[in-house]
């Protein structure tokens, strides 16, 4: 038995606050994954400071950590300080950003070992055979091994997790201060009940981090749906005043008959809880969203990205603007609210592409029972396609902190967003940036609320004055 420590991402800087909502699930199902065999604790160093918590006694003989690339000056310092804590320990890095951008982790981080895709088994045959392990040094490997991605059964396992040890209740109090009281927020638990995407979108990163360990052509694996109705009936026995539960994979309904058989054993179970869930929209009909009514769901979420099929051809949306408008008609009859993401100045965007983008969230928001997150521009994730191919990239510079005897001031650059090529978007997206940090109606909501939605209708109405 080894003693483990998992530590998640940190941020202490209230201005990205809004993008810790929950606590970290993918750490706690590697802690319910390892807890069998290990003894394993977890630090949320968003809601326990770090310091203390580190310096409380307590020897681990591995320490993981779950690097992200918006915090991680502030996850190396971590890295660092534990070093001096306990310096025998072996340090093992995790989680999308590690997977995708391991060759810089190493870099920067020093630490021993990165596990690539999925963790939980991975991690556990590093643990059993930490004491015996030896590696040939100089050696990258391109070998899949399918053997470290979990399977059906072994996802409702990972998820099968104790809400009453991850604090929920501080992130749902945390939340009402951020997110200016957004209905979707409060009381709101998330899931995740798959494990891939295969579509390969231009600006995303997720498909990357599974084909790490397995080649195109994988399938995405589903919580079968007897075993998420007895995950369910878990949440709302040890969170009975949970409002919302909120399936936040790419792919939650990706299998249309799972999704109708969990949603019919719920009806039969009188569970009474509301649901959300992110999805594609071609994973949806008129039978799938009926039980889904009767189930309790009350939003949809999906990836829309943009309005113009020259540009959904180009990201890789395998998507089309009459696939769109027919989705958006089938909810409008079932009366089925949604949440549409959006981005506007994407790379391979031009003027009429941005502007069509804006006009359409506008449309969706006449309806005020839908929600609209716009983003101006395109994050940028390493093992996204633009990450690796697009030229126009902004970065941005972040210091290690110093002190508790860490010497930090190092300056790591981070990825920020991809930048258009067209000048007159270009020119936009400057207008857009001035205005979202001078102009008195964005630096009020600002105050109000830290969530992307909340914005979408003045930045849109903006772009179509600028465009």
């Amino acid at each position: 038995m080894k003693k483990v420590l998992l530590i998640s991402s940190w941020t202490n800087e209230k201005k990205v606050l809004g993008y810790y909502l929950s606590p970290p699930i993918g750490v706690y199902r590697l802690q319910r994954w390892l807890q069998d065999r290990h003894d394993v604790d977890v630090l949320d160093p968003n809601l326990d400071n770090p310091i203390e918590f580190l310096k409380s006694g307590k020897r681990y003989d591995v320490i993981g950590f779950s690097p992200t690339k918006d915090n991680l000056h502030n996850d190396i310092f971590l890295m660092r300080y534990c070093r001096l804590v306990f310096p025998s320990a072996v340090q093992v890095l995790g989680g999308v950003e590690a997977t995708c951008n391991h060759q810089q982790m190493l870099a920067l981080t020093g630490a021993d070992y990165i596990v690539l895709n999925e963790g939980e088994k991975a991690l556990a045959a590093l643990l059993d055979n930490l004491t015996s392990l030896s590696l040939p040094p100089s050696i990258v490997t391109n070998q899949f091994s399918y053997s470290t991605v979990l399977n059906a059964d072994e996802i409702a396992l990972a998820t099968d997790l104790d809400y009453n040890r991850m604090r929920v209740r501080e992130y749902w109090r945390r939340n009402s201060a951020v997110t200016g009281g957004d209905l979707l927020s409060t009381n709101c638990v998330n899931m995740y009940i798959t494990n891939y995407c295969p579509q390969g979108c231009k600006f995303c990163s997720t498909t990357r981090f599974i084909r790490q360990a397995c080649p195109a052509g994988t399938k995405v694996v589903a919580i079968p749906p007897l075993a998420l109705v007895d995950l369910i009936t878990k949440v709302l026995a040890q969170l009975p005043d949970t409002k919302t539960i909120y399936f936040h994979d790419d792919n939650a309904c990706h299998y249309r008959q799972m999704t109708i058989d969990w949603c019919r054993a719920s009806i039969r179970q009188g569970i009474d809880v509301s649901y959300v869930a992110s999805s594609r929209i071609n994973h949806f009909d008129a039978e799938v969203l009926d039980i889904m009514k009767r189930a309790g769901f009350r939003k949809l979420s999906v990836g829309i990205e943009a309005y113009s099929d020259p540009l959904l051809r180009k990201m890789g949306k395998g998507q089309t603007v009459r696939m769109i408008d027919d989705f958006i008609e089938l909810t409008r009859k079932m009366d089925m609210p949604l949440n549409i993401n959006l981005m506007l100045c994407v790379p391979e965007a031009d003027r009429d592409d941005v502007k069509r983008t804006a006009e359409f969230a506008l449309r969706m928001l006449e309806n005020r029972n839908n929600t609209v997150t716009v983003h101006p521009y395109v994050k940028a994730y390493a093992g996204s396609w633009y990450h690796d191919n697009w030229d126009l990239i902004e970065y941005r510079y972040s210091t290690v902190p110093s002190g508790h005897g860490v010497k930090g001031g190092d300056a790591v650059r981070i990825p920020h967003r991809f930048l258009p090529r067209d000048a007159k978007v270009r020119e936009i997206l400057m207008q857009l940036d001035h205005a979202m940090e001078n102009s008195p109606d964005f630096i009020k909501m600002k105050t109000d609320s830290f969530l992307m939605s909340q914005f979408s209708e003045k930045l849109c109405q903006l772009l179509l004055e600028v465009a």
